[in-house]
């Protein structure tokens, strides 16, 4: 498996097999110096438009989309099924299609999706005046690494479109939105999002989100490993019985993430350097909760965490809130009935507004420490607090949250209710006890060859460190026995950036540096590296900050 594209044609390989006797494989190619729309579809006789292809392939079947810039708007006509299967649009393996609205007139949308059991793999969708995609009165619809940029809104749910995933989709430079869940009159439900990025609003003036999933009674979201940053909010949440695992929200012009509805879960999460708060709990005129697991926020220049009306309820677990400006906890109404918490880490900035409730009664970190907060609220009797911040991560400065070897917070957060895995995917708890923060203290993998057991037989690939990093960052990996060693960069799609390594290599611990401004322009965002051998591929995520 040389790459994600390869990943992808396996998958589709997969569905072809498994409905063999039912499906139908199709090739679009624009560059085709014989395509035509008359043709039959083939490898060698390829039809010109996507959209003939929409119209003409039935459940179960599968087109492949050459590489090419096609300037046309695409909708779905037919739906797949459960006997038959999906009905897919893929990119050729190894290429990447690009959909792109330059001079189209018919309509401002990229792709509609109006039926169900439609897959989307691998398309690049950009420069357009409305939705890079958009799905309505859809259900059981895969997006699978796309990229949309440059548009008004990325990619729209609508009209009870339900049962959705997307997984690995970048959306950049967009001016409302990379993601939408809007009600207009039939709720939306049940969207899963793996590993998806949304980044960098075109306009300032614009209150534009990450990813947002609007008011109503929406319910039962689920969002694992992703990001949004140069937003106005990063995840604006209005869906009930929504969770966010080991997400990341920052630099965003007001929030990080907002949460409107009740029974919201943020475990694992990352919140720093967004201007305004970091969490806000927004009252909706309906009594909601959050539960908040294992997070760590930091460094936000007025609340770190705002809750605005004590019908909401605040839990709060194993988490770090530091390096606040103004406020870390903000209570804006005289009340903390609402607010359920233990095991926590408090740093301030400003170390006399640790905790506000309703801007009157306010509790400084020496008071905290003192117990004055706990005898006030009856809670966070177990939680710590800490004075410098310099004393918590490796470098906050560099967005670099992992845990100092003697930070307090190391095996001193509670079991209950806490993941078995942190941010980066390491099992918790690595020591003697859970940490509390969204990273577990790890040992470091450079303490030389003899921390390994030579009896060791499987290969591990550690995370990277630093991580975050830029540009500079090491690769660590244990090889248990001789064998031919390949360590290969990948960008989100899956394309191929750099090979540090591809050679035979004896048992032993390696250290491999990358440096991203030796290669092409990286910009800011999600990378992967990954370890293949004769009998192992293994792969991991690192982030790239500039």
């Amino acid at each position: 498996m040389k790459s994600i594209h390869s990943f992808i044609q396996l998958m589709l390989l997969t569905i072809a097999l498994n409905s063999f006797v039912f499906s139908s494989t199709y090739y679009v190619d624009r560059q085709h110096p014989s395509a035509s729309n008359s043709n039959p579809g083939s490898l060698t006789l390829p039809w010109l438009t996507i959209q003939h292809a929409a119209e003409t392939i039935v459940a179960g079947d599968t087109v492949y989309i050459r590489n090419g810039i096609y300037n046309e708007h695409i909708y779905t006509v037919r739906s797949g099924n459960t006997t038959d299967g999906f009905i897919v649009f893929a990119a050729y393996p190894d290429e990447t299609p690009i959909i792109d609205g330059t001079g189209v007139l018919e309509s401002q949308n990229g792709i509609i999706v109006n039926q169900s059991y439609i897959k989307l793999i691998g398309l690049e969708i950009r420069n357009w005046q409305d939705n890079g995609i958009w799905m309505e009165n859809a259900g059981f619809i895969e997006i699978n690494y796309c990229e949309v940029h440059q548009f008004t809104g990325g990619i729209g749910a609508s009209y009870g479109t339900h049962d959705f995933t997307l997984d690995h989709v970048l959306m950049h430079n967009f001016d409302l939105y990379g993601f939408d869940a809007t009600p207009n009159g039939l709720d939306c439900y049940n969207g899963t999002f793996n590993d998806c990025i949304a980044h960098t609003g075109r306009d300032p003036a614009q209150n534009v989100d990450g990813f947002a999933l609007g008011h109503g009674t929406q319910h039962s979201f689920v969002f694992n490993r992703c990001e949004t940053y140069n937003v106005f909010d990063g995840f604006d949440i209005s869906a009930e019985g929504s969770t966010l695992n080991e997400c990341s929200a920052h630099n965003c012009w007001n929030g990080g993430y907002k949460l409107w509805q009740k029974n919201i879960k943020l475990i694992n999460c990352l919140g720093f350097n967004n201007e305004e708060t970091n969490v806000e709990l927004d009252w909706d005129n309906e009594p909601g909760g959050s539960t908040l697991i294992n997070c760590t926020f930091y460094n936000s220049q007025t609340y770190n965490i705002l809750v605005e009306n004590s019908a909401d309820t605040l839990t709060l677990y194993n988490c770090i809130i530091a390096g606040g400006d103004n406020i870390g906890l903000a209570f804006e109404q005289m009340s903390v009935s609402n607010y359920h918490a233990d095991y926590n880490l408090f740093h301030n900035d400003n170390t006399d507004r640790a905790i506000t409730v309703a801007f009157t009664d306010e509790f400084s970190l020496q008071q905290i420490q003192n117990g004055n907060w706990t005898s006030y609220s009856n809670q966070d009797s177990h939680s710590l607090v800490s004075f410098n911040d310099n004393k918590l991560f490796i470098s906050p400065s560099n967005n670099d949250f992992h845990l100092l070897e003697n930070n307090p917070v190391v095996d001193n957060g509670t079991s209950v209710g806490a993941p078995n895995i942190d941010f980066e995917g390491n099992p918790r708890p690595s020591g003697q006890g859970v940490d509390i923060g969204a990273y577990e203290y790890q040992i470091l993998p450079d303490v030389g060859d003899n921390y390994f057991n030579k009896s060791l037989k499987e290969y591990i690939l550690f995370q990277n460190y630093p991580n975050p990093f830029n540009p500079k960052t090491i690769i660590t990996y244990f090889v248990p026995q001789q064998n031919w060693v390949r360590l290969k960069i990948y960008d989100l799609l899956g394309r191929e950036i750099q090979t540090l390594v591809d050679e035979e290599q004896n048992q032993g611990l390696y250290h491999v540096p990358f440096d991203a401004s030796a290669t092409r322009d990286l910009a800011s965002g999600i990378y992967m590296y990954r370890i293949i051998t004769d009998n192992s591929i293994d792969t991991k995520k690192m982030v790239l900050l500039r």
